[in-house]
């Protein structure tokens, strides 16, 4: 784990333009703990401070204190993630705590949200100003659910985002929400291979649903223990602004199996859990912990269905709603949960909670 994390402190490095010196592998002889296994040998050292001196220029770590009018400078070493990465700095000073949020696109990996040129999706005199009543009226009118190319119905259309991309991907990715991975030949190896090992996957991709005529512009999942199990969602951004904010329409579900499928271009699919209303309030309750959520409302448009009568997504799976979108409208500053404005658009589902 170590060897990981000082590979992370060098390419955080690098987006700085600080290259560490060439490492001589014997100046660390003296402090070198080994292990073999299977005929590998695993050797690993932590540096010294005068080592880091030698090799980084500076101490990699930062001081606990820091003096008024003075800087200090260093590297934190933080774990492996693909993607996206949500890094929190606090502060603490003699009259209370400066808590400092910062979202990073990482440059690896291939995800879905960077296959969307979000500037490019509509021409200026697509987008569409609402109010807040005329937001209402386009929501609770709005098709049920996502679709296949030829508009087959498949998930339902279950949440609604307000905010940026920034904030949108932010908030989730605070809560250890990853974006997933491109539908392609590597990405569905490696998910064959985490469902016959029983291993996580946590960037596993998502099959394309339909929306505004393009597949989903974010995917993102919440992993569990096993590639098996995990929250997922797909978001759009729709030709609609709110108080000059984005509108982000979209389906959250929550995954309770994996197999094989000819109703798939990849072969595999997620079984999901019939209740899809359970994960959309389970997305509330993510948001509202990290204080993303300003206002919170119920909207109709996403069909009743019940468990004597269910509707079935693409693959098959039977699911069951209520019928409401959540719409949460998210915070630009952190908002305590008894703090959040309810819209009494629809009143909430108290027999759930």
């Amino acid at each position: 784990m170590l060897a990981v994390l000082f590979m992370v402190a060098l390419s955080l490095a690098g987006c700085f333009g600080f290259a560490p010196r060439k490492i001589d592998e014997s100046a660390f002889a003296h402090n070198v703990v080994s292990a073999e296994k299977e005929n590998v040998r695993v050797s690993i050292a932590v540096l010294n401070e005068q080592e880091e001196d030698q090799y980084f220029g500076r101490p990699y770590g930062i001081a606990r204190l820091v003096s008024p009018h003075k800087t200090d400078t260093g590297f934190i070493f933080t774990n492996l993630s693909e993607g996206a990465k949500y890094v929190n700095v606090e502060l603490w000073h003699a009259k209370g705590v400066i808590n400092i949020g910062f979202f990073l696109q990482l440059p690896n990996g291939r995800f879905d949200y960077e296959t969307a040129d979000f500037d490019g999706l509509y021409a200026r005199n697509q987008r569409k100003a609402v109010s807040l009543n005329q937001l209402r009226q386009v929501l609770a009118n709005f098709q049920c659910c996502a679709s296949s190319p030829k508009g087959r119905n498949g998930d339902p259309l279950n949440i609604v985002l307000i905010g940026s991309e920034s904030e949108v991907v932010a908030a989730l990715v605070q809560q250890n929400w990853d974006p997933t991975h491109t539908l392609a030949a590597g990405s569905v190896k490696q998910t064959i291979v985490a469902f016959l090992s029983g291993a996580r996957y946590r960037y596993s991709p998502v099959s394309s649903l339909y929306l505004f005529g393009r597949r989903q512009d974010i995917a993102l999942q919440k992993a569990r223990g096993t590639i098996n199990q995990r929250n997922h969602m797909r978001l759009w951004l729709s030709p609609y602004t709110y108080q000059g904010r984005d509108v982000w329409i979209g389906q959250i579900s929550r995954d309770i199996g994996f197999r094989f499928t000819t109703a798939s271009p990849s072969l595999t699919t997620h079984k999901i859990d019939p209740d899809v209303d359970d994960s959309r309030d389970y997305l509330i309750e993510d948001l509202a912990a990290v204080g993303a959520i300003q206002t919170l409302a119920y909207v109709k448009g996403a069909g009743v269905s019940t468990v004597e009568h269910p509707a079935h997504n693409l693959t098959g799976d039977p699911y069951y709603t209520d019928g409401l979108r959540v719409v949460i409208f998210l915070a630009s500053e952190p908002v305590p949960i008894e703090q959040v404005d309810f819209i009494k658009w629809e009143n909430l589902p108290l027999d759930k909670h």
